[in-house]
């Protein structure tokens, strides 16, 4: 979830150029997100928290009060270093926390650690999808 249009191309070409495999579904708003999850299975959450709307951390909490969501990781990907962000992301469910890559470079470190960690190194509980 990336209101961002310019930040939404880099992590979207970053993942490309790592890894053809993942498909990401961009969405700009909180309850184009609920609709998107509502609709469809995801196996991770990348999310910004400043949002449109809803903002990101009211989000967290949705997704986790779900029983359909509640298991899926989240990982916020945002501009801000603020603590108290930092603070309420975790104490609403966010898996991971990651400032926001400042150049096209950073960003492409960042999917290939991701992809490293969510993708091959992870372990799912059962039923939730996994590539291996």
């Amino acid at each position: 979830m990336e209101d961002d249009a310019h930040d939404a191309r880099f992590v979207m070409r970053a993942f490309a150029q790592v890894d053809h495999a993942i498909e990401i579904v961009p969405v700009s708003d909180a309850d184009e997100a609920v609709e998107q999850l509502g609709r469809n299975h995801f196996d991770c959450i990348l999310m910004d928290i400043k949002l449109p709307g809803s903002d990101g951390i009211e989000l967290l909490r949705r997704v986790r009060k779900s029983r359909a969501t509640a298991l899926i990781p989240i990982i916020v990907l945002t501009s801000s270093i603020n603590p108290a962000d930092v603070l309420h992301c975790y104490g609403a469910g966010a898996n991971a926390y990651v400032a926001k890559p400042s150049s096209v470079t950073e960003y492409r470190r960042f999917a290939e650690a991701f992809i490293r960690f969510w993708v091959e190194s992870t372990i799912l509980p059962a039923g939730m999808s996994t590539r291996r």
